[in-house]
């Protein structure tokens, strides 16, 4: 009888698990914001953008300039060597944030340090998209990261003269 039940249910459990790893999914979709900065070139918008951060009271920790890693390795890695036009991600940390976030939760070090890209399409080089994860804690301290990285697009938008940038994700 357990035997026919347990079977029965089945089903059911792989239709939970499907809907849990969906849920799942778009939460974790939903955690990158995108903005869209146009009309203005990855040059001007990265100085945009290291300004921003700076007004902020911190400083770029590290740049990736990802889009050269990817044309450099895309031979050997056999992936296509023009995904982006140009594309670099900046790191930076707010001690203040940092400890926020750390003091919620200790495992919230991973978090840190904060990191926002810039990259623009090969068929669209006036064109700049401004992306970024939230932290997605539920917590103040993660709402306090959220509020940081949303003045330093806004301000980068706003030092391009973009006022009117559109939110994309």
């Amino acid at each position: 009888m357990q035997k026919k039940a347990a079977h029965r249910l089945r089903p059911l459990r792989r239709l939970a698990t499907a809907v849990l790893l969906a849920a799942f999914s778009a939460a974790a979709q939903a955690q990158i914001v995108e903005h869209l900065l146009e009309p203005t070139d990855l040059a001007n918008a990265r100085a945009a953008l290291e300004d921003s951060i700076v007004a902020e009271g911190l400083m770029p920790a590290s740049v990736s300039e990802f889009g050269d890693m990817l044309k450099r390795t895309a031979a050997d890695l056999g992936h296509p060597a023009d995904i982006y036009r140009d594309a670099v991600i900046l790191t930076f940390c707010s001690a203040q944030v940092a400890g926020r976030m750390t003091s919620e939760n200790p495992r919230h070090i991973a978090l840190c340090p904060l990191s926002m890209a810039l990259y623009n399409l090969p068929s669209e080089p006036q064109r700049v998209y401004l992306t970024y994860r939230l932290p997605a804690t539920g917590t103040p301290g993660g709402a306090q990261a959220e509020a940081l990285l949303g003045r330093i697009a806004r301000r980068t938008a706003e030092s391009l003269g973009l006022d009117g940038h559109r939110t994309i994700h």
